[in-house]
């Protein structure tokens, strides 16, 4: 078919047409230019509606949107633990002093020796405890003979006394001297129990396996009971010590995890449980001190040495979480969770979804969800603004993070 000939017969005939309708009508010409003149401008403004003013509106609605941030649902497990530096010191640290004066003789062992129990660790010169034991020995045996001599005198005193042959005056001198010598023959005694306690006392004994740790003073120099001569460390256990600030003292409990790292073993974990808070709050720095008992089978561990200690809080198993500012309450046991229902046609968009949960326990900076999200929703995390059932928002989905907050190394 021809069209070309067709539009030329169709121009023709209207053409035709329009002088007809002209010729007939005079004012019909004025009209259709008006006509078409209206219709022009309408289709003109038409076209710069939609090219301009519609465009500019969906621009516009489409900024007006919230962007949310979201993360999908999952289980996780979850770690909440507390970071903070102490010092390692041993369960039990004795400072040894002497209980005599004297003049220090000699150490058996050096500093860092291994000790058991009984060992004499130093010695204080025994001349003049020995000399007071012979003194105390030879006093006592005289007592001792003293008081043999009196029984036997009064044996025969007493037989004489049955003769008629003595009074009972000197009988009754002879008893009393019977219980003079009795007391003299104690006190003698105590005083050979002392001084040969004191001549014990001359040498320093271990008071447990352990560690001579350090000494202080050295051979030669004369003592009394009120210095410290050296310091050992029992091996009855190891313990890590922190203050610990009275605002965090409350987070800690007795029975407590905790790992910890020292810089002489680069990558080495050391782990122990908490045994003990002070009651007490030292007032000058207001903190308390907590005592970790720390497993050091291989005595690695040395007293004074610098820790990094992770004490776990909590942690728990196979939960799933939401941040605290993403739930809405609508009373005691009401609880709303955002979520978002993605928009396929237009990636990046999305409706929200306000859910309807049970929580479970409430954490530091999240919470359990027990019911009411299904693993892989979109979970609002973030918002710029206020949510609601229905909304129109732009998400952004959250790199994937760990929930373990324990401190990297």
């Amino acid at each position: 078919m021809n069209f070309k000939y067709l539009y030329y017969k169709f121009i023709e005939s209207v053409t035709y047409r329009y002088n007809q309708i002209s010729q007939k009508y005079p004012k019909f010409k004025r009209n259709a230019i008006i006509t078409l003149a209206c219709l022009g401008l309408i289709l003109l403004g038409i076209l710069i509606y939609f090219v301009y003013f519609a465009k500019e509106k969906v621009v516009e609605e489409k900024q007006d949107m919230i962007t949310v941030k979201v993360k999908k649902a999952k289980k996780e497990d979850y770690k909440d633990t507390y970071t903070t530096m102490g010092t390692i010191k041993g369960a039990v640290e004795n400072e040894m002093r002497f209980e005599l004066d004297g003049q220090l003789a000699s150490y058996n062992y050096k500093e860092g020796a291994r000790l058991k129990q009984g060992d004499v660790i130093c010695s204080l010169d025994p001349k003049d405890a020995m000399t007071k034991a012979d003194y105390a020995q030879s006093k006592y045996k005289s007592e001792v003979s003293a008081y043999n001599s009196a029984m036997e005198r009064y044996k025969v005193y007493e037989e004489l006394y049955r003769m008629k042959a003595l009074s009972e005056s000197k009988l009754y001198e002879a008893k009393y001297e019977i219980q003079s010598a009795r007391s003299k023959v104690k006190a003698a005694l105590s005083e050979l129990e002392l001084s040969q306690s004191n001549l014990a006392k001359t040498n320093m004994l271990a008071p447990s396996d352990g560690i001579l740790a350090e000494i202080i003073i050295k051979p030669g120099d004369y003592i009394t009971p009120q210095d410290v001569i050296a310091k050992f460390i029992s091996d009855k256990g190891t313990n890590f010590e922190v203050d610990i600030p009275e605002k965090d003292v409350h987070k800690l409990a007795v029975g407590q995890t905790v790992t910890i790292n020292c810089d002489s073993y680069h990558g080495k974990e050391f782990y122990g449980t908490l045994t003990e808070i002070a009651p007490t709050v030292k007032e000058r720095t207001r903190t308390s001190t907590i005592k970790v008992s720390v497993e050091n089978d291989e005595g690695k561990l040395r007293s004074g040495m610098f820790g990094r200690g992770v004490i776990l809080l909590k942690e728990l198993k196979d939960v799933m979480l939401v941040p605290n500012d993403s739930i809405v309450s609508l009373g005691e046991n009401a609880f709303l969770v955002p979520v978002v229902s993605p928009d396929y046609r237009t990636p990046g968009e999305g409706t929200i979804l306000m859910r309807p949960c049970q929580l479970g326990e409430k954490l530091t900076d999240k919470t359990v969800v027990e019911q009411g999200i299904q693993i892989g929703e979109l979970v609002v995390i973030e918002t710029q603004g206020q949510l609601s059932d229905g909304m129109k928002v732009k998400f952004l989905e959250a790199i994937e993070d760990t929930v373990d907050t324990t401190p990297k190394k």
